[in-house]
């Protein structure tokens, strides 16, 4: 999970790979967050819920466009903002006392910033495989 080995280029594309599945988990549950706040919030606290929506539908928008980004192996910026958000995320949650999520939203941010190496590497520069790959 953590020791990618990021000095060969497909160490370091798996890793940015890992980081765009990580992004797309956390897109979609920024999007689950959304729809659920939508079906049982709104009743009660229609502006708490208004506010759950839009910022559970932008984090679903930038895991998405990072996961894209992460999987061509370019995404450092948007892989960079997906962690900064997860990590607001997790820090809410610990604040707050949910409990609930913490565990997959560590899991979730460790591959973020794995994904975030690996594309730093890839955009590091020339690898010590490189060479072999052109006669193989």
């Amino acid at each position: 999970m953590w020791d990618a080995d990021l000095t060969t280029r497909m160490g370091a594309q798996t890793a940015a790979r890992t980081g765009a599945i990580a992004a797309f988990v956390f897109a979609g549950l920024g999007l689950l967050g959304a729809v659920l706040a939508a079906a049982f919030a709104m009743r009660t606290n229609p502006p708490l819920a208004i506010g759950t929506i839009i910022g559970g539908l932008l984090e679903a928008l930038v895991g998405v466009v990072a996961g894209f980004r992460l999987r061509s192996g370019k995404g450092m910026v948007w892989g960079g903002v997906t962690a900064a958000l997860a990590t607001l995320e997790l820090i809410g949650k610990v604040v707050s006392l949910q409990f609930g999520g913490l565990l997959i939203g560590g899991v979730v941010l460790v591959y973020l910033v794995n994904g975030v190496r690996g594309a730093a590497a890839l955009r590091r520069g020339p690898f010590a495989d490189d060479d072999a790959e052109t006669f193989a």
